[in-house]
């Protein structure tokens, strides 16, 4: 369960998923770019622009007491692509210490810079496969291409990789 870069505790489990897990549903809120567990009342949109490299949105979740997010993790969202018939989303999911700075954690192998866990999607294979996806963790079908009509919104869930990591009270979550 890592805490921030090469610190962190093993634990020996038995099974996986954790048979104790309790998935906790967070709600994105638009408006003010966090993340709540209750659903939000007002329908509410955010934008960026894919085609610049520092353009994004993110969403923040303050932990009020130690909690350690072991196992997977999807996110669900409605998406357009209002000038494209199609779109690739990437997600990554940070740890905040409690001062709102970004905790790295190595990934790939390679890099020392990396995120809690990473997730993309492209839109036009969204098509789940029923039979083996569950409510917390969705199984892409790639059985057939379904292409955006302009600005169509569409639903999409995408798969987070699982990750074992420790956030104590007053460190966030941010979903980029």
């Amino acid at each position: 369960v890592r805490q921030k870069y090469y610190v962190g505790v093993t634990r020996s489990e038995r099974e996986w998923p954790l048979a104790r897990t309790r998935y906790t549903k967070l709600y994105l809120d638009a408006k003010g770019s966090t993340m709540r567990p209750d659903p939000v009342a007002a329908d509410a949109s955010c934008r960026y622009a894919s085609q610049d490299k520092g353009s994004r949105v993110a969403f923040d979740f303050r932990f009020e007491k130690q909690t350690d997010l072991i196992g997977h993790t999807k996110l669900k969202l409605w998406m357009a692509a209002p000038e494209s018939d199609d779109l690739d989303i990437f997600v990554a999911l940070q740890k905040l210490d409690s001062s709102g700075k970004v905790v790295l954690f190595p990934y790939f192998a390679q890099f020392e810079d990396g995120p809690v866990a990473l997730g993309w999607l492209r839109a036009s294979h969204r098509e789940l496969d029923a039979a083996k996806s569950t409510e917390y963790q969705p199984v892409l079908a790639h059985r057939r291409e379904q292409k955006l009509a302009r600005g169509e919104i569409v639903p999409l869930e995408v798969e987070i990789w699982p990750s074992g990591t420790r956030f104590e009270a007053g460190e966030s979550l941010r979903l980029v």
